[in-house]
Formats: C-alpha cells, structure tokens, sequence
C-alpha cells in the first residue's frame, strides 16, 4: 500500500470517527452509556410511540447541550468529503462555511422571531398547517422556481470547481445558500412552526426538501399537483396535529 494510498484511508476514517466519537461522548456523558440505552426499557425499545418519545429527548438534550457542534461537525464534514479531490480542497471549504453560514443566519433569525412571538400558541397546530399550506403558495412563485433550478444545478456539480481563488468559493457558497433558502425557505418555515419534535412531520418535511432539490424538475400541471400535495398535507395536520 502506498503512503498516499494510507493517508487517504486515515483521513477517510477520521471523518468517520470524529462524528461517531462525538455521538459517543455525548451518549455517556448526559445518558449515562455510550449509546444511550437504558435496559430498563428493554421491552419497548422498538416500539414507534417509545422510539418517538426518546426522539423528542435526545433533540431536547442536543439544543439544551451540544447545538453549538452541528456547525464546526459540519465543516469538518465537508473538508474531510473533499480533502482528496482535486481543486476542491480549500475552495470546497470556503464554500460550504459560507453556504452553513447562510442557514446558521436563518436559524437564529426563526429562532428570534419564534420567541419574540412567546410561541408555541395554544392554537400552534393552526399556524403550522397554516405555513403548510403559504410553502405550497410560496412554491408557486418566481422566486421560488428560480431558486429551484439554480440550486439543483449546484447540487448537480460533481467535476472541478469553476473558480480556484478563495473569495470566489465563499461569494459562490453564500449564493448557493440563498438559492438552496430560497428553494425551501417556505417547508423551513413551517418546519420550525411545527417543531422539530414531530417526527413523522419532519420525515415529511424531509423528503419534500430532497424531492424539490434533487428530483427531475415539474414541469406545468405537475407543479401545481405538487403545490396542492403540500396544502392537503397542511389540511391533514390541522386536523390530526
């Protein structure tokens, strides 16, 4: 095995590790074991309702405790993915720390919004199908198309970069973010209303993301069939939520 050859396995299993490790750590330190089993509900540990339970603890525990690492993980992430392709090293980075920068700035600013307006209402079930239902308006906008097609090219780039020098990479990564914002900004929306906590909403909210950054693009009626898929599922929540 060559050196460049072992180097590339090191690097690749550290990117595997750092994620893990941190999980780990985690794990025994607020839970009391590695991976946070508790025997003591040994018999319903793969039931949904117990599994939801514990779903909306560890996300309770991870805002409260360890928020502060999704974005350094994240970047990490990134410069591990592309610390052996060539040309996108440096320029890879830059872009993905201005591309999470754009989130990070739209996450503290729902964040703000969502406790300046002391949410969760008592009628917060309202609200929540409500943006539902504004997402499915919002994907019928310019904005909105123009976002999608742009984001999808982006998501779409697999060879070279088409810029080497640093400031490009973060002009073209906080452009992207606006694009990928714009793309989903309403499905955000109304995934932050109706709380990370709902997992199966979320599962929803989800693949409605992956399906508008990466799927063939709609094309006439078919984006309208779409957009009415996105209100009836904000119907279906006012009425079961």
């Amino acid at each position: 095995m060559s050196a460049s050859a072992a180097l590339q396995g090191a690097v690749l299993f550290l990117g595997w590790l750092l994620p893990v490790a941190t999980l780990l750590a985690f794990n025994l330190h607020y839970f009391g074991s590695p991976t946070g089993y508790d025997s003591t509900h040994e018999s319903l540990g793969f039931r949904w309702g117990y599994f939801v339970a514990i779903w909306d603890v560890m996300l309770r525990e991870m805002n409260d405790k360890a928020l502060c690492l999704v974005f350094p993980l994240g970047v990490a992430g990134i410069v591990v993915m592309t610390a052996f392709r060539r040309g996108w090293q440096l320029a890879t980075a830059a872009l993905g720390v201005a591309y999470l920068s754009v989130w990070l700035v739209f996450g503290l600013l729902c964040y703000a919004v969502y406790r300046a307006l002391n949410m969760p209402w008592p009628d917060q079930r309202l609200i929540g199908g409500g943006a539902l239902v504004l997402a499915a308006l919002y994907a019928l906008t310019p904005l909105k198309r123009a976002s999608e097609a742009r984001c999808r090219e982006l998501c779409a780039l697999h060879g070279p970069l088409p810029f080497n020098l640093l400031r490009s990479a973060l002009v073209a990564g906080a452009r992207y973010g606006l694009r990928c914002l714009g793309c989903t900004a309403g499905l955000m929306v109304a995934a932050v209303l109706i709380g990370m906590t709902s997992l199966g909403w979320m599962v929803i909210i989800s693949g409605l993301v992956l399906v508008y950054k990466l799927a063939p693009p709609l094309a006439g009626r078919y984006k309208w069939l779409a957009s009415l898929a996105v209100a009836a599922l904000g119907i279906a929540y006012l009425m079961l939520a």
